[in-house]
């Protein structure tokens, strides 16, 4: 399973999210600083969905920036 922090998505900024106070409170708590973007978990889910995960079961992958 993949176990993303906030990630810059439509629902994001459709949310009001995307530049908000909210978003700004993440970023300085991530140590990374700044929300994940769709790139920073798409090579993760094409590796669980690749035979190169085939051997790998019941795990969590936090994709969060750090925290």
């Amino acid at each position: 399973m993949i176990n993303p922090e906030i990630v810059e998505m439509e629902g994001i900024q459709a949310a009001g999210v995307s530049k908000s106070d909210y978003q700004k409170q993440v970023e300085a708590l991530t140590p990374l600083g700044r929300i994940g973007q769709p790139q920073d978990i798409a090579p993760a889910a094409v590796f669980f969905a690749s035979s190169d995960s085939a051997w790998i079961t019941g795990e969590t992958l936090h994709i969060a920036g750090g925290t």
